[in-house]
């Protein structure tokens, strides 16, 4: 599930979104940016958050998930995705009482999101990557001056770890999720993501351990 809607309705499952996708995916792009200001907007936000949240906890349990199991839910957002996961941590907490974990990768967001909830926050990203910087740029939820922000907050808790992902761009043949662009160990940058979203997963699972650069 792509939890964008509050109404669990995800645009994958429509075609004619699957046909505008593959030709004009621009478009696409911008209608998922304004999503996101949408989601990130002070006078949405609660309710938005709260909605989508109770969607993803719903689904867990129609999965099989057991509240009080102590099994992690991971969030891995991408992009705009990052509003989304940082923003329902605290429904997933109230209804289902687990420990959540927070994938970025490439996150935009407005760092507002309260994350006291959350295990843990994995950011990847790039220094190749200008659209995330822009992120942390223009909302000022993630300047050090706002300490009392939802990020700042778990940054200073030790909640948020920082993973490279070099070279990689946000977008295009040389994005996070690309198949096309190449590392110098032979490595495609989607098999260099995919093999540090794994390592991550299975050490909140306890099956390995991973330690990359905290943030600050």
């Amino acid at each position: 599930m792509q939890p964008y809607s509050p109404l669990a309705d995800p645009l994958a499952d429509r075609p004619v979104w699957a046909w505008l996708r593959r030709r004009i995916g621009l478009l696409l792009f911008l209608h998922n940016v304004m999503q996101v200001f949408v989601a990130a907007d002070h006078r949405y936000r609660p309710l938005y958050n709260r909605a989508v949240g109770y969607q993803i906890a719903t689904q867990l349990r129609l999965a099989g998930y057991r509240p009080d199991s102590g099994v992690p839910v991971v969030l891995l957002s991408y992009s705009g995705g990052a509003q989304v996961a940082t923003g329902v941590v605290e429904e997933l907490h109230s209804q289902l009482r687990s420990p959540v974990v927070v994938i970025t990768l490439g996150g935009f967001h407005n760092g507002a999101n309260d994350l006291t909830h959350a295990e843990h926050v994995h950011q990847l990203t790039s220094a190749g990557d200008r659209i995330e910087r822009v992120g942390t740029w223009i909302f000022p939820q993630h300047w050090r001056l706002f300490r009392r922000s939802g990020w700042n907050r778990a940054r200073r808790a030790g909640k948020i770890t920082v993973h490279r992902l070099d070279p990689a761009t946000h977008l295009g043949p040389h994005s996070y999720i690309s198949p096309e662009g190449m590392l110098p160990d032979g490595r495609s940058h989607l098999d260099h993501t995919t093999d540090t979203v794994i390592a991550l997963v299975r050490a909140h699972s306890g099956a390995t351990a991973v330690t990359d650069e905290p943030l600050p």
